[in-house]
């Protein structure tokens, strides 16, 4: 009785479904931003986001828990990637409920993002050491010049390849 054929297939049907790794960027560090329905536990891959240089030194800032900053420098991260997904929150829905029909009611939605591990870039997509990014009002208020000096190229590319 053969029993590892089940195991093959099961892994090649993986494979397939798996998404296309974008390329890993070697200088700048790239978040995963992920979105939910309120409603439902699974998280969706949104967008790999790349960071500029404050985004560089504050994921290399975690490295390190000098003087006990690492909580701020985690609370820093959220506020900016926050900021920079509620600031285009009315685009990312939009193209999202167009590509993905189960969000196209969808009324209420979170989002969080992990740092692409460069060490491991097929698993880009997987929603694993995710930080929740809090409801807009929720975010620390300071200026919105700052978030766009934090990513270089934050979300100009979200939904441009797919037209209908």
């Amino acid at each position: 009785m053969r029993t590892g054929g089940n195991t093959r297939m099961m892994q090649n049907m993986q494979q397939q479904m798996a998404p296309p790794t974008p390329p890993v960027d070697p200088e700048n560090e790239e978040f995963v931003i992920f979105v939910r329905s309120k409603k439902l536990p699974s998280w969706v891959p949104l967008s790999v986001v790349k960071g500029g240089t404050a985004a560089n030194m504050l994921v290399k800032g975690l490295d390190t828990d000098f003087m006990n900053l690492k909580e701020t420098t985690v609370n820093t991260l959220v506020n900016n990637i926050g900021k920079a997904v509620y600031k285009d929150k009315d685009q990312i829905i939009a193209s999202l409920r167009k590509a993905y029909p189960p969000f196209k009611e969808t009324k209420e939605f979170e989002f969080a993002f992990k740092i692409r591990d460069r060490t491991n870039p097929k698993e880009w997509y997987l929603p694993k050491n995710l930080m929740e990014i809090p409801p807009e009002e929720d975010l620390e208020k300071a200026p919105l010049e700052n978030v766009k000096d934090f990513f270089s190229n934050a979300f100009s590319g979200f939904g441009a390849a797919k037209k209908e």
